[in-house]
């Protein structure tokens, strides 16, 4: 069947936790004003005159456009056609939105119909628009300085957000585009309508498919968030204490604080030495070769056996040692930093070994 990923399109109705679970966030773009009753998605600066969706609405007025991303990089873009709190979403159909001339019977598996991307961005907007649009176009181009409409106009107006709601021909005009970074970039992008129970439009939604399933998290995310979900508080807190202890203290009279703090932390139990902190993304070890502690890191390998290998939780491009990470750091290792970490890693001889050796 052609491409349809409900449980992407779904998330647009989660709550915030439910979002920020999946590693998503909510962004209001701005209204978008309907004045004809028709919409067009596509990429503004590539393809304004683009044929709306054949789907023509009742609704007339501004109704709220917003982006769910994650961490900037926009996953849906979803026109909000009815309050979605009163939406029953186990009742929705979705539906490929498409132009005149497309059918779905066309279509073969994961196929899909889809607007091109080839300046990295999408939008809402009315076919009214696009003449807007056009007539700005034509008068910036006549000015002498004139490079193009998102140098000279849209990118003041997009912002660290990547989104705007853009009025060609000024704020106050009756026509506008919610303009946002579409998903990775140039491609091409379905959108889909929520439809009620009656048939009738609850939302406009883009899918710009840099996720599956409604979930953000790569393979990593998921074992990260798991991990932090099995540490109890105390735990958690310790970790972080023990990961602040192994990289704070410059001078002398400082680092014998930490050192004791470290002391007290491993003798509690609760936290070790070779475990990721999830504040810090590595382990009290790591942290104290990263910031050069030498006698944090002699009491943190005083408490282990031996010189451990780093845990594997968190992506690594590939499997190291300790040692091998001391000595890739572009920082210089202090003094007697490696010896101690080559110390540490040395078998330990077994008793008896040198008498047998020299009998």
């Amino acid at each position: 069947m052609p491409y349809l990923d409900i449980d992407n399109l779904q998330a647009v109705f989660l709550d915030d936790d439910a979002l920020r679970a999946r590693h998503l966030a909510r962004l209001s773009c701005g209204p978008l004003q309907i004045t004809s009753g028709r919409v067009v998605a596509c990429d503004p600066l590539v393809q304004p005159e683009r044929q709306p969706f054949a789907r023509e609405l009742q609704a007339r007025g501004a109704f709220p456009v917003e982006v769910l991303h994650d961490k900037g990089r926009h996953a849906l873009a979803v026109l909000w056609l009815r309050d979605r709190s009163n939406v029953r979403v186990a009742d929705l159909n979705w539906q490929m939105a498409l132009i005149e001339g497309e059918s779905l019977e066309t279509l073969g598996d994961d196929e899909f119909y889809g607007y091109p991307v080839d300046a990295g961005v999408g939008c809402f907007m009315d076919p009214d628009a696009a003449a807007a649009m056009a007539e700005r176009d034509k008068r910036e181009a006549a000015t002498p300085d004139f490079v193009s409409y998102y140098d000279d106009v849209l990118e003041g107006e997009m912002g660290d957000a990547n989104v705007v709601d853009h009025y060609p021909l000024g704020p106050g005009s009756a026509s506008n585009m919610v303009i946002f970074r579409s998903g990775w970039g140039d491609g091409s992008y379905p959108s889909f309508w929520a439809l009620d129970a009656a048939g009738e439009p609850v939302a406009l939604v883009t899918d710009f498919m840099v996720m599956e399933g409604g979930d953000a998290r790569d393979e990593d995310d998921k074992r990260s968030d798991a991990y932090k979900a099995s540490l109890s508080p105390a735990k958690s807190a310790a970790l972080a204490a023990l990961g602040a202890a192994a990289v704070e203290g410059d001078v002398a009279a400082a680092v014998e604080g930490d050192v004791a703090a470290i002391k007290a932390l491993l003798g509690a139990g609760l936290a070790q030495p070779n475990e990721i902190i999830p504040s810090f993304g590595e382990t009290a070890i790591t942290s104290a070769i990263r910031m050069n502690q030498l006698d944090a890191l002699r009491v943190l390998l005083g408490a282990v056996q031996g010189l451990p290998m780093p845990p594997r939780l968190y992506r690594m491009d590939k499997e190291e040692t300790y040692i091998d990470y001391a000595r890739r750091l572009k920082k210089p290792r202090v003094e007697g930093l490696i010896e101690l970490l080559k110390k540490a890693a040395a078998p330990a001889a077994k008793p008896g070994f040198l008498k047998r050796l020299f009998s």
